[in-house]
């Protein structure tokens, strides 16, 4: 028994960016080209990928001298945009969503995401061919991650929007 994969509109190969933080913004702007046949996620969209790349910046490998920032998105013919970011590797393995402390300037990234996306999550880069790339993180990996999200969209392009 065979089962077909859910129909996809490549909407890039992706693209790799210094981490370094100003770099965030032409991330994100890079981002909004894409979602132009998807105006009624595109603000959501942006948004979490400047948190995720800011995450990867300030949290990972990717943010030291050198590194690099992946981007890339799906759309799924079904009705959903898939947004990865790819790290270089973590200093922490574990994403957690932590309400806002308005005391503190920053920390309110993954909480974004989990409020605009459909659904997030982080997985590891490396993906194991027994168990997908949605296994669990295994004890002291520290390589690159995968952090994705997926929004549902009521527009969309055709077939092929290249």
């Amino acid at each position: 028994m065979s089962v077909d994969p859910a129909p996809v509109s490549l909407l890039s190969d992706g693209r790799s960016f210094p981490g370094a933080a100003p770099q965030c913004r032409e991330a994100r702007w890079w981002t909004r080209a894409l979602l132009r046949p998807f105006p009624d996620i595109a603000d959501a969209v942006e948004l979490v990928a400047g948190e995720f790349f800011a995450n990867a910046v300030t949290h990972t490998r990717s943010g030291r001298p050198g590194g690099l920032v992946f981007v890339s998105l799906v759309a799924l013919v079904g009705g959903v945009v898939h947004l990865e970011v790819v790290d270089q590797g973590q200093a922490r393995t574990e994403a957690r969503v932590k309400p806002p402390d308005p005391d503190r300037p920053g920390g309110r990234g993954l909480f974004i995401a989990d409020a605009l996306s459909h659904a997030w999550g982080r997985v590891p880069a490396e993906g194991d061919p027994l168990h997908g790339v949605f296994a669990a993180v295994p004890d002291g990996y520290d390589g690159p991650m995968v952090t994705w999200a997926d929004f549902r969209t009521r527009s969309g392009p055709g077939p092929n929007p290249r």
